[in-house]
C-alpha cells in the first residue's frame, strides 16, 4: 500500500495498479485499505464489453440533458454511470474509460457528482425505469473489488435505507425499527439451508445502518485478507461493507455530501459472481416502487450480470391498500415507511426463475399469524441505543411484550420462502404467494428464534470474526 495524490491509496496486485481516487475522512481509512487489499481484476462480462463500445457515442452534456428530460435506455444509463466510475476508480479509468469527455481531474469529479445527483433528482420527482437501473448496475458491477467464494448458490439481502419510519402523535421525530434485512439473513444462516450474504453500509437516515448493526453485535468486518474472508463465508454468513468492496460510494460520502442514486445502485451491486445462482431480496424506500426494481433484476438476469434464480423487491406500508392500487406508483410511494416487510402490510414484487411475475400485497395474516398485538410496538426511537436494544431482543427470541420477535420471524420467513418454496409456488400477476408456504416458513423461523439458536449462531460468528487470523 502506498500513498497516491490527494490522499487516496493505491496498491499493485499482480502487476496491476488499483487506485481509490476520492479522498475521504480518516474514518474510512480501514475500509479503503481493505478495498485495496482485496482487489483482483475481474473479467468483463459480454454485456459490459458490448456497452463499453458505446462510450464514444455519447457526450456528457447530451447525457445530462437527456437525464433531466426523458428516460435513458440501458446503453445510455451504462455510459452515464461510467462517468461516475471514471472519477472514483482509477483502474477502470485507465483500462476502459479513456473515451469519455475529459474535464480534468477536478472537473471529472464534479461531472460525476452532477450525473449521480441528476439521476437522484429524476428519481425523486418522477421515477427511474428498469432499463435505467439495469444500465447503471451493469456498469457498477465492474467496480466490485473481488467476488467471495460462495459456492454454487447464495442468498443475498440488502436494503436501500432512507426509509421514512412512522411518526407517533405529538412526537417531533419519526421512529424506525430493527435492521430487518441484516437480522433476517442471520436467521436464514442459522437454518443452514443456503450460503447467506449481506451487503450494506453505515447509517444514512436511520441511526443504525447494517454495518453499524453487525459491528455492534461484535462482528469484525475490517479484515483485509482474502483467506480470512473466505473462511468467514464458509461459516454460512458473510457481510460485505459497500465501502470496502466498491469505490463508487466514495462520491456520496465525500464532503460536501450530496444526494445521489447510490442508495439504488449499492443494494443492486453486491459482490456476487455471475456464475453463482443468486436468490436476492432488495428492500426499497419510499423513493422507489418495488415493481421497477424487480423488473430491473429480471433484465440483469437476462443480460448475464447475475445468474438470477428468484428475487423480490419489498417495501413496508403504514396502512393496507387495495390490491388494485399496488401497481400505482404514487399510491405505494405515499404509504411506504420501511424498506422491509411491515407489521401492517407490504408490497412485494417477485421474480421467479428470472422472470417478473407480479406485485402483491402481503399482510401478517398471510404468514399464519394473528394480527400483531400492537404493530406500532416494533417502532422505536431512532437512536443507536434503542435500535440496537431492539435488534438484540429480536435475535434473542424472547417475548418482551413487544412484537419484535414475530416481526423478525415474518421478515426472515419471506427470505426462507424465496429460497425454499418459490420454485414450487406458481406465483403470477394474479396469484399471490401461497399462504400455506408463507405460514410454514414463518413457523420455522419463529421456532429457530425462540430456541435461542440464532443468538448462539450470532455470538459464535462474532467470536470467530474477532479471533480468526488475518
Amino acid at each position: 500500500m502506498v500513498a497516491c495524490k490527494d490522499g487516496a491509496f493505491c496498491t499493485r496486485t499482480g502487476g496491476t495498479t488499483m487506485h481509490s481516487k476520492i479522498p475521504l475522512s480518516p474514518a474510512y481509512t480501514k475500509k479503503l485499505r481493505m478495498r485495496e487489499a482485496l482487489f483482483e481484476p475481474a473479467q468483463l462480462l459480454p454485456v459490459q464489453e458490448r456497452l463499453l463500445r458505446s462510450i464514444g457515442k455519447y457526450r456528457y452534456t447530451d447525457l445530462i440533458r437527456a437525464t433531466l428530460g426523458r428516460h435513458l435506455n440501458m446503453e445510455e444509463a451504462f455510459v452515464a454511470m461510467c462517468y461516475a466510475l471514471r472519477a472514483s476508480n482509477g483502474y477502470l479509468e485507465r483500462l476502459y474509460l479513456s473515451g469519455l469527455d475529459d474535464f480534468g481531474e477536478t472537473g471529472n469529479v464534479m461531472a460525476a457528482r452532477e450525473m449521480l445527483s441528476g439521476l437522484a433528482m429524476k428519481e425523486a420527482w418522477a421515477h427511474l425505469t428498469p432499463s435505467e437501473i439495469a444500465g447503471m448496475v451493469a456498469a457498477t458491477m465492474m467496480d466490485v473489488m473481488r467476488f467471495p467464494a460462495y459456492g454454487d448458490r447464495v442468498f443475498e439481502n440488502c436494503g436501500m435505507g432512507g426509509d421514512r419510519g412512522v411518526q407517533f402523535n405529538g412526537e417531533p421525530f419519526r421512529r424506525k425499527t430493527i435492521n430487518g434485512s441484516t437480522l433476517s439473513t442471520l436467521v436464514l444462516a442459522t437454518l443452514r439451508i443456503i450460503q447467506t450474504a449481506k451487503h450494506g453500509s453505515y447509517a444514512n437516515t436511520s441511526a443504525v445502518g447494517s454495518t453499524d448493526a453487525i459491528e455492534h453485535l461484535g462482528v469484525r468486518v475490517d479484515l483485509p485478507n482474502v483467506g480470512v474472508q473466505n473462511r468467514l463465508a464458509a461459516l454460512g454468513f458473510h457481510f460485505t461493507d459497500a465501502h470496502a468492496w466498491k469505490t463508487i460510494h466514495d462520491l456520496s460520502h465525500a464532503e460536501p455530501r450530496r444526494e445521489t442514486v447510490n442508495h439504488i445502485v449499492g443494494p443492486l451491486t453486491p459482490p456476487i459472481h455471475p456464475d453463482i445462482e443468486l436468490f436476492k431480496i432488495v428492500g426499497v424506500s419510499e423513493k422507489m416502487h418495488p415493481q421497477i426494481v424487480a423488473k430491473a433484476l429480471a433484465v440483469l438476469g437476462d443480460e448475464g450480470v447475475f445468474r438470477l434464480k428468484h428475487a423480490a423487491a419489498v417495501c413496508g406500508l403504514e396502512r393496507v391498500i387495495d390490491v388494485e392500487e399496488v401497481s400505482v406508483h404514487e399510491r405505494v410511494r405515499s404509504v411506504t415507511v420501511l424498506d422491509e416487510l411491515s407489521p401492517i402490510a407490504s408490497a412485494v414484487a417477485i421474480v421467479r426463475n428470472g422472470e417478473y411475475c407480479g406485485t402483491h400485497i402481503l399482510t401478517p395474516s398471510m404468514f399464519g399469524t394473528a394480527p400483531f398485538k400492537n404493530p406500532l410496538s416494533v417502532f422505536v426511537e431512532n437512536t443507536v441505543e434503542r435500535i440496537m436494544e431492539a435488534n438484540r431482543t429480536a435475535l434473542s427470541g424472547v417475548d418482551d411484550g413487544r412484537d419484535l420477535v414475530p416481526f423478525l420471524a415474518m421478515n426472515a420467513a419471506f427470505s426462507l420462502y424465496l429460497v425454499d418454496c418459490l420454485t414450487d409456488d406458481p406465483v403470477s400477476e394474479t396469484r399471490p404467494p401461497s399462504r400455506d408456504a408463507l405460514s410454514t416458513c414463518y413457523q420455522r423461523c419463529l421456532d429457530v428464534l425462540q430456541s435461542g439458536r440464532v443468538k448462539q449462531f450470532v455470538d459464535g460468528y462474532a467470536e470467530r470474526s474477532q479471533t480468526i487470523q488475518d
